[in-house]
């Protein structure tokens, strides 16, 4: 297993009590223009990655929300990208131009932050466990047009996997890596999505992608170099 070496983020609500692992979007705006509850994605992985990195890793559901301000109200065409044009069939999302943006404002002088697409998939699980090891979470981009992607839950008991849900074009955070040497699932990324802790399938995820080269441009992970030199080739 190759995993952060602190803990990851939680959020708490007013009275104390933890309610997710990393943020949901589900919790905050589904007004048109500030829809974070359902475009925020990007907005929730790019915020969780910061406060990761700054070593806040417990967090107030206020503090979050106050964060979810600022991103929307300083990075251009974000109200724009979120709103869901002639009923939901027509959405752009937050790109990964904004997120990289947003990050390398907020991370300036202590790490740098550039989107793999161009790359496509080649080598993209070496640059997950080499940024994991340095102690970085991976922000996640999953799009495929017309296809979804399993998530699934582990029992560690039982030490099976089970899907618990699907999704498409969704941004989430890698937290983990679980190999295995038998089974179904050989390679499982440990993830943080809508505040709870899922596993993708890494042979899965390249069978989503396909040979779709938009997909490999859009499907992707982004890489966050600290100024001290790691570098993630």
């Amino acid at each position: 297993m190759i995993s952060l070496q602190k803990p990851y983020i939680v959020i708490t609500n007013e009275n104390g009590r933890v309610i997710g692992n990393g943020a949901n979007q589900g919790w905050f705006s589904k007004a048109p223009w500030r829809n974070v509850s359902g475009q925020g994605c990007g907005i929730i992985s790019s915020l969780d990655l910061c406060f990761y990195l700054s070593g806040k890793r417990n967090i107030h559901l206020e503090d979050y929300q106050l964060a979810v301000d600022e991103f929307i109200d300083t990075i251009v065409f974000t109200k724009f990208n979120m709103h869901e044009f002639l009923r939901g069939k027509l959405v752009i999302g937050i790109t990964p131009w904004q997120i990289c943006h947003y990050l390398n404002r907020k991370l300036k002088g202590q790490y740098k932050v550039r989107y793999n697409g161009r790359h496509g998939h080649e080598d993209m699980l070496n640059k997950i466990e080499a940024q994991l090891k340095a102690g970085i979470p991976v922000i996640w981009s999953l799009y495929r047009m017309g296809k979804r992607i399993n998530l699934y839950t582990y029992k560690p008991v039982l030490k099976e996997y089970s899907v618990a849900t699907t999704t498409n074009s969704h941004y989430v955070n890698i937290i983990g890596i679980k190999y295995e040497e038998e089974g179904n699932h050989r390679t499982m990324l440990k993830i943080s999505s809508w505040g709870k802790i899922y596993y993708v399938d890494y042979e899965e995820y390249l069978d989503y992608v396909g040979t779709s080269l938009l997909s490999q441009v859009a499907s992707n992970i982004f890489l966050v170099e600290t100024r001290k030199g790691l570098s993630i080739n």
